[in-house]
């Protein structure tokens, strides 16, 4: 993978939450408890959250100037100076953050609203094994909260 293949998947996961938006404001009142309805929220969260990962890493390689054609691996992001295992493996958004303001400041992530700030601090790769059930009135804005942080890129 190179670097900005991130911006690319960022610009992907986008689209796909777009698409799933679009399926989820069909549905009717009654059919919010559906295992249909709470699976699409559940992607739907999932993917917004991706779009914020790949593009604070995508940003993360930007602004250290790494080669777009070299594969972001252990030894080019060694050469680059970018500790690959504690830096971008990583699916933390407040670690990707850190290293992030520590380049440039005024990229961040977080929200001014609180509800958005606590999908952000709970979000993980993993949530899509879950079967927790989310508010779509929540995700619809944790996910235009993510395409606004993706317009910064």
């Amino acid at each position: 993978m190179k670097y900005p293949e991130y911006l690319a998947s960022a610009k992907r996961h986008n689209h796909a939450c777009r698409v799933l938006k679009a399926k989820l404001d069909t549905f009717d009142e009654s059919d919010s408890n559906s295992e249909e309805f709470k699976f699409l929220v559940l992607s739907m969260y999932y993917l917004s959250g991706y779009i914020i990962e790949c593009a604070q890493k995508f940003k993360i390689f930007e602004l250290k100037q790494y080669d777009p054609s070299a594969e972001v691996d252990e030894p080019n992001c060694t050469s680059a100076g970018i500790d690959y295992r504690k830096r971008i493996k990583t699916h933390r958004f407040d670690s990707l953050q850190n290293y992030l303001d520590s380049l440039i400041g005024g990229f961040s992530y977080v929200s001014d609203k609180r509800e958005i700030n606590i999908l952000l601090k709970k979000w993980s790769p993993e949530i899509r094994y879950s079967h927790i059930d989310l508010e779509y009135h929540e995700i619809k804005e944790f996910y235009a909260h993510s395409n606004q942080y993706l317009k910064k890129m």
